[in-house]
């Protein structure tokens, strides 16, 4: 019998309030079908009789077919007692197998078991069986007198598999009897309620559809009747009410699509915006929240409805808690920044809070972090251009200042290996000659150091290996005196086998290796330990650090200790010239650093220092690897095959002392000198007398200088020799008068050998040319 059903429009006209279709639809869900109850009631009554029925029928068949089967087997033990009794007496084995043979055969036979009174085995038999099969042993009697046993064993199975259908079947009984009862029951309850609820149903749908006229005459039970009228009488009041709720239905529609657009406009301008924003009640907690919600470190789900302290950080909520109280206080705007560590990221946020009313404050978060990015880079970079700025100021003071030393120190230096050769072994002089010899040497290297700091150091750049470079200075005796301050600490190698080469100055990369050494070896204090370390590696992308280092291949030369560190503060400062925590003039210069930076940059290299206090240094430095092949090193020259033989030698210098040097380093070796202190002198001298060799300084102040001069003696005699000096380091004017044709260059102060082999190679060269 079906359910009396109500149309929901009806439904909806007789309650104005009804909050819409989905209320509708729960109480729709929630009402009760009288036919539906009736059938079921009467099924269930029907089938808990018949199930307590066939209960008791199955319980009882089963019982009596476990008694047939005892019985069974009561009967086979009296049956092979008494057939077994002759066998056994006549000790007669065939017949006693066949006896059991014949028993084994039936299907429910487990196990059988024959012996006589002595225990000896006649006949056994066994199968693989389910548990607890019916068993039996008699004894084996003759003439009343024992003479044997039989056990046996009857399976139950065949037993079960006649319980499985006797199931099988009060089960398929029940069934059919539900669908006959089901079937039945509907039959009944159609003719008896479904056809009046039918015809009542028909006239409230008539109602329901706008047809308040319509009258129930076809309802003939008092039951249904009183039903009908009261629904016509509804009917009526609906009628009524509909015309007032069709006026108000349209004022609403009005003020709802205006509220829908202006929804949407705010919805657009919201979604427009790539902020996240949210409110917070009094006691801070998430109240909404729209757009990226990964900005407060948690998803939509987790915020709505929990407080700060459950979604944000700790130290971050603090902040939170603290500006949200200031704004309810206030009723300003808050603005504060914080960062949060996303997916092992660094985000940089800025958040404004400010308070609604008294208990909704509203909040807008925006990730900043790529402008705190190109903030932090472009002070990166600022920092770096400073450095660099700094570097060349103070280089190009240094390189003015070594070149004035570099000419005072000439005498130093050539002068005490002058004298010393025409001094008798024995001279007293001889010692302290040597010491002003050294002095000026050392003196020398420390205007090297300048020079290198002005980024005119490398002189000779050629093919090396770097490994190479660091095992002859641990062999050197810069090393060994290093050793000597410093024994404690242990130095560990670790270098590349396969090491790629490289092109540069192995003079400034032997002392870029000593300084940092050096450096280290200071660092560390008891028993400390130094690791240098070198491989291959290649930058696929750009490195940011102390210096931003290129995509390439790179030899790379790390060195660690584990000393005293560098604080944060005196690291961006290591690189300047004259700073050190050393003792001046005692332990260093403090243009240990200074060279090191300048020689990686000479190099176009780049370096990286990390550090921190009580943690140790490792400072790694990156070369650019070279694909040319490395020249074969040349044995020492023998100084007798550096002596001339008479050929004519002009020295152009401006300085009267270098001149003089030279012209006695030249004339002790055997050649006829001449000097002039300008470039002009010289092209007057050339224009009247041919000369073999010019030996021509490049820096001549006033006047031309060491290039104008070359090019207007090479247009006179094309193709003069001519060895190169200069108190600066190799320039771009050295490199032109190179190109031009002079020959090899050499610094000063230069020493007999160094001048004596320049000057022999160049004589050489043209000569084989």
């Amino acid at each position: 019998m079906e359910a009396l059903h109500v149309n929901p429009e009806i439904k909806s006209l007789t309650n104005p309030s009804s909050p819409g279709p989905n209320v509708r639809s729960v109480g729709l869900l929630r009402r009760r079908s009288i036919s539906f109850e009736l059938s079921i009631s009467l099924v269930l009554l029907v089938f808990l009789v018949e199930g307590v029925l066939l209960t008791l029928i199955y319980h009882r068949q089963a019982d009596y077919l476990y008694r047939q089967l005892q019985l069974k087997a009561d009967e086979y033990a009296v049956n092979l007692s008494e057939t077994l009794a002759v066998p056994i007496w006549d000790l007669d084995d065939e017949q006693i197998r066949r006896i059991g043979d014949g028993f084994v055969r039936n299907d429910i036979v487990t196990s059988i078991l024959i012996r006589d009174i002595d225990g000896n085995v006649y006949y056994e038999f066994s199968r693989d069986t389910s548990e607890n099969p019916i068993s039996r042993e008699v004894p084996i009697v003759y003439i009343g007198k024992p003479i044997g046993q039989v056990r046996f064993a009857l399976s139950l199975d065949a037993y079960r598999q006649d319980l499985t259908w006797l199931r099988n079947t009060a089960i398929l009984l029940m069934g059919v009897s539900l669908v006959v009862i089901v079937i039945a029951t509907g039959v009944v309850l159609r003719v008896l309620m479904r056809k009046p609820l039918a015809i009542l149903r028909q006239g409230m749908d008539q109602v329901a559809r706008g047809d308040y006229d319509y009258r129930f005459d076809e309802v003939h039970h008092d039951e249904l009747a009183d039903i009908a009228r009261r629904f016509s009488k509804m009917a009526e009041e609906i009628r009524e009410r509909e015309q007032s709720l069709q006026k108000e239905v349209a004022e609403r529609k009005r003020a709802e699509d205006k509220s829908r657009q202006s929804e949407a406009r705010t919805l657009a301008i919201l979604d427009a915006i790539p902020d996240t924003m949210f409110q917070f009640d009094r006691d801070g907690r998430f109240v909404d929240l729209r757009g990226e919600s990964e900005n407060l470190a948690a998803s939509l789900d987790q915020c709505i409805g929990r407080k700060i302290e459950h979604v944000m950080p700790g130290h971050i909520s603090r902040v939170f808690r603290k500006q949200l109280a200031r704004t309810f206080e206030t009723r300003g705007v808050m603005v504060f920044e914080y960062d949060l560590l996303i997916e092992d990221v660094i985000r940089y946020y800025e958040c404004r809070l400010v308070a609604v009313s008294d208990d909704l404050a509203l909040g807008m978060v925006r990730n900043i972090s790529e402008q705190v990015t190109a903030t932090v880079e472009k002070k990166r970079l600022l920092d770096q251009l400073q450095r660099a700025q700094k570097m060349e100021a103070i280089g190009m003071l240094a390189g003015g200042v070594a070149h004035d030393l570099n000419n005072v120190l000439s005498g130093l230096v050539s002068y005490p290996e002058l004298i010393l050769m025409d001094l008798p072994e024995e001279s007293p002089l001889k010692k302290p000659i040597r010491t002003i010899q050294r002095s000026g040497e050392r003196a020398a290297n420390i205007v090297q150091d300048l020079l290198t700091l002005a980024r005119r150091g490398v002189t000779v750049a050629e093919v090396l290996n770097l490994n190479q470079v660091i095992r002859e200075y641990l062999k050197s005796p810069e090393y060994n005196n290093l050793r000597n301050h410093h024994p404690d600490f242990q130095l560990e190698t670790d270098l590349a086998d396969d090491l790629l080469d490289i092109s540069g100055s192995p003079v400034h990369l032997s002392k870029t290796v000593m300084n940092l050494i050096s450096n280290a070896a200071e660092a560390t204090m008891h028993a400390g330990r130094i690791r240098i370390e070198t491989e291959n590696r290649y930058i696929d992308s750009p490195i940011k650090g102390y210096d931003d280092i290129e995509e390439g291949d790179y030899v790379v030369l790390t060195v660690t200790d584990n000393g005293i560190g560098i604080s944060h503060e005196d690291i961006d400062r290591i690189f300047e010239p004259f700073y050190t925590k050393k003792v001046m003039g005692r332990s260093g210069t403090g243009l240990g650093m200074a060279v090191v930076w300048g020689t990686v940059k000479d190099h176009r290299g780049y370096i990286d220092i990390q550090s921190a206090p009580e943690h140790g240094t490792t400072a790694t430095i990156y070369l650019p690897s070279t694909k040319e092949l490395r020249m074969q090193t040349r044995a020492p020259e023998i100084f007798d095959n550096l002596i001339g033989d008479g050929e004519r030698i002009l020295v152009v210098d401006d300085v009267k002392e270098q001149c003089e040097i030279a012209t006695g380093m030249l004339t002790r070796l055997g050649y006829d000198v001449a000097s002039v202190s300008s470039g002009e002198a010289a092209v007057e001298h050339v224009r009247q007398q041919r000369v073999d060799l010019l030996v021509l300084d490049m820096i001549m102040d006033p006047g031309i200088d060491g290039l104008e001069t070359y090019q207007r003696i090479i247009n006179i005699h094309p193709g003069q020799r001519a060895v190169i000096t200069s108190g600066f380091s190799e320039s771009h004017r050295v490199h032109e008068a190179r190109r031009l044709g002079a020959g090899i260059y050499v610094k000063k102060p230069y020493r007999l050998e160094t001048i004596a082999k320049a000057v022999r190679d160049v004589l050489n060269r043209d000569s084989e040319g």
